[in-house]
């Protein structure tokens, strides 16, 4: 399955996750995790993407407003 029809699943199921690495500039850490989820909210809703580093412990996030927006966030940066 393709990465767009992946996300695009997401606003169908908020319960479910999309799960990648990425490379990360954070020392002493490998890759992130990084979990995306599809928040509704109202009409609509957004993305919001968690990065966690190996002991899955937070260390980051990220809000998505536009279907595009992190489409082009996870091709740029799966590894």
């Amino acid at each position: 399955m393709e990465v767009k029809e992946q996300i695009m699943a997401l606003m169908g199921n908020p319960e479910r996750e999309f799960e990648f690495k990425q490379k990360t500039d954070l020392p002493g850490v490998k890759d992130d995790l990084v979990r995306i989820r599809y928040v509704p909210q109202g009409e609509s809703g957004f993305f919001q993407s968690t990065f966690y580093d190996e002991e899955t412990e937070i260390v980051g996030s990220r809000v998505f407003d536009e279907l595009e927006d992190v489409i082009l966030f996870v091709e740029k940066n799966k590894i």
